[in-house]
């Protein structure tokens, strides 16, 4: 894995951190869901782009 796919993820996983964060941390129950969605949004992007990283070591 290059260094900018480390750092890319890294940064993923810092938004997903700070949203759980302001999701525990909000008293709203529609602010609640909409960071839950903003959540599961940046869990679809890591797992694919870690999804495309794995898939060329696959084949070599």
């Amino acid at each position: 894995m290059l260094d900018v796919d480390a750092f890319v993820i890294q940064g993923h996983q810092k938004v997903i951190d700070y949203y759980c964060w302001l999701r525990d941390s909000t008293i709203s129950d529609v602010e609640r869901e909409r960071f839950q969605r903003r959540i599961d949004q940046e869990r679809d992007a890591l797992d694919h782009l870690e999804e495309r990283l794995r898939g060329p070591q696959r084949a070599a």
